[in-house]
């Protein structure tokens, strides 16, 4: 492995920006792309590291007033990277506004530019056709718009992060930091990833990590049969679980099982699935409508009352206190 002292080419990055972006979605990339320069022992000028560009260029006025001067979008050169800004409140708005965006971003991503969409920015990028038969997300709040606009985009309500080739999609602003981390490390390596990981917050990449993109956390580990278990468990989340069964599978007794699974995880199989049966139900009662009762049924568990306890347990909050608490915070659709 190289060390973080050796020269890297520096990548390439631009971040694409307008008077709807939402400007935190664009901060927070570049301050994460230069300190993993700077980690990587590499001297840049903080004002030129990532360049900013607009459809028109010049300066741009950004959804919350942040002031930021631009180049236009036609004289972009060769890029490693493009960050596609979140976009906020409605945006069909920009899709409107700035036709002139899909066909550059089109253009970038067939010369193999990684893309990264933040939130609503997806729809920027789907707007593209690029994301046509592959997996995309977007923020909760427009999963149905964005399903209605684009019924050839596989959506996936489940992950917080989606990849299809070199074209990626973070849900949230706190998804694009994630993302971020892990492309650094492809653009330098993985200890430079670490470094800036541990800088910004030691738990920022925990989930991209472990699951790889994925929506639950896996534990690493080596025990292949309690990987197929934590697999098994998250594909049959709905239905009755018998470890016996599961067990009988690979010639293993059930407290032979539990034990090799506590030893490679540090929790038992029981305790794992009520955790990740809390994290879905959270998921769901963040992104959709259905009650609480609906709830728990989707996450096999047929006693609601047993179900808020549970939820209370892990998360401090009723699952309706829960939902009213997480949706006041996001974006009116207004």
């Amino acid at each position: 492995m190289k060390k973080p002292t050796e020269k890297f080419r520096i990548p390439r990055i631009a971040a694409l920006i307008h008077s709807d972006a939402l400007a935190s979605s664009v901060t927070l990339p570049m301050e994460l792309s230069m300190a993993a320069a700077q980690t990587a022992g590499q001297l840049i000028d903080p004002e030129s590291h990532v360049a900013l560009i607009s459809p028109t260029g010049g300066r741009v006025t950004t959804s919350g007033g942040l002031k930021v001067d631009t180049q236009a979008i036609e004289k972009v050169g060769r890029l490693d990277l493009l960050v596609i800004s979140a976009i906020w409140r409605d945006p069909r708005r920009v899709l409107k506004r700035h036709p002139s965006l899909a066909p550059f971003i089109r253009k970038v991503a067939k010369t193999g530019t990684a893309i990264a969409a933040v939130g609503t920015g997806s729809f920027l990028l789907a707007e593209t056709g690029l994301l046509k038969r592959k997996a995309a997300t977007t923020h909760w709040f427009w999963f149905d718009e964005f399903a209605k606009r684009y019924p050839e985009v596989e959506l996936r309500r489940d992950q917080l992060i989606v990849q299809s080739d070199n074209l990626f999609c973070a849900g949230s602003v706190n998804s694009i930091s994630d993302l971020l981390v892990y492309l650094m490390g492809s653009f330098y390596n993985p200890e430079v990833a670490r470094r800036i990981e541990n800088q910004f917050s030691p738990e920022i990449r925990q989930r991209f990590r472990t699951t790889q993109l994925g929506s639950h956390t896996l534990q690493e580990h080596y025990d292949e049969v309690v990987t197929d278990l934590q697999l098994y468990m998250r594909e049959k989340l709905s239905a009755p679980i018998s470890m016996l069964d599961f067990a009988h599978r690979y010639n293993l007794s059930e407290r032979t099982l539990s034990r090799r699974f506590q030893r490679a995880t540090g929790t038992t199989p029981w305790q794992y699935l009520l955790t990740v049966r809390m994290s879905e139900a959270a998921s769901l009662l963040r992104s959709t409508n259905l009650s609480v009762t609906q709830v728990a049924t989707e996450v096999g568990i047929t006693d609601s009352a047993h179900f808020a306890r549970q939820f209370k347990r892990a998360n401090q909050l009723t699952p309706t206190q829960y939902r009213k608490a997480v949706r006041g915070k996001m974006f009116s659709a207004n």
